[in-house]
């Protein structure tokens, strides 16, 4: 596998929903995505520039905005985030490492970095060639993130329906999912119309 990419590094900190939160602020940043109120996010550009931005771009659609806990929601099971998983098993880089930051959950419950993953996490720390912001983010988290204003642009939960406006949100086909606690979340998730999901990040 050629030198981690800036989402291989995200999927590799934090797991599929890290992968989510680093394409956004990539797409804010880019201009492609514009914060039209705290938490309220909208499509400007639907230029894609990697597999990863395609499937939240597509995820984010055209109309209405979107909230980062819904984009997190929508992309549950998307094809494209499972093969970044999935080339990194491949390249030696996720393995079954119980009791080091494991972020997967299911039938991967003992999924996580290896070594060669945590080595190459090590080395992206001092990447020059990427957005710092996003690397933090990527690396971190959104709690990493040196703008507090942008962060909070981002992630901060929408105001409830009727009183900053309404998030919309396609008909997407169901996904199967063995998590009970995805189902709570999603359950969550359409009565507060988008918030934040309690717990970590979760991963296949």
């Amino acid at each position: 596998m050629a030198e981690p990419d800036l989402y291989d590094i995200a999927y590799l900190a934090g797991g599929r929903e890290r992968v989510v939160d680093t394409a956004v602020v990539v797409l804010v940043r880019s201009g492609r995505v514009r914060v039209l109120a705290p938490g309220q996010l909208a499509t400007v550009d639907p230029t894609r520039r990697h597999p990863v931005e395609a499937a939240v771009l597509d995820a984010m659609g055209t109309t209405g905005y979107r909230s980062i806990d819904t984009m997190r929601w929508r992309l549950t099971g998307d094809q494209r985030l499972d093969a970044l998983g999935h080339a990194l098993r491949t390249a030696g880089l996720v393995g079954r490492a119980a009791g080091v930051g494991t972020f997967l959950r299911g039938p991967h419950r003992a999924l996580g970095p290896t070594r060669a993953g945590r080595q190459a996490l090590a080395a992206a720390t001092t990447r020059q060639d990427l957005d710092p912001e996003v690397l933090r983010v990527a690396l971190g988290g959104p709690t990493a993130m040196a703008d507090p204003r942008l962060r909070a642009e981002i992630f901060e939960p929408p105001p409830p329906p009727g009183v900053g406006g309404r998030e919309i949100r396609r008909n997407l086909p169901l996904q199967v999912d063995r998590d009970p606690s995805r189902a709570g979340y999603r359950a969550g998730d359409a009565a507060i119309g988008g918030g934040f999901m309690a717990g970590p990040p979760t991963g296949f």
